[in-house]
């Protein structure tokens, strides 16, 4: 879920397409199956080609689940 949702972050506004160098996942607490939940993205950084992005989830207040990626964007040409 991180990978797609971080990855499209790391790609709109007009920059070009971006794939994942790495992806960081940290369980913070256990996460229900029976709610729905808050999914949230943002870019945090770009510098370059380079694209760090975070995104989290929370079931109300609470953090259950943080996330960092770094997004390398395509090079003209590269599928």
């Amino acid at each position: 879920m991180f990978d797609e949702i971080l990855g499209q972050v790391a790609s709109q506004g007009g920059r070009a397409p971006a794939r994942t160098a790495y992806l960081h996942v940290n369980y913070r607490s256990i996460t229900p199956a029976d709610r729905d939940l808050s999914v949230s993205a943002r870019l945090v950084s770009a510098a370059g080609c380079k694209r760090v992005v975070t995104g989290d989830v929370h079931d109300g207040p609470v953090l259950l689940i943080a996330a960092e990626g770094l997004f390398v964007a395509l090079k003209p040409g590269q599928p």
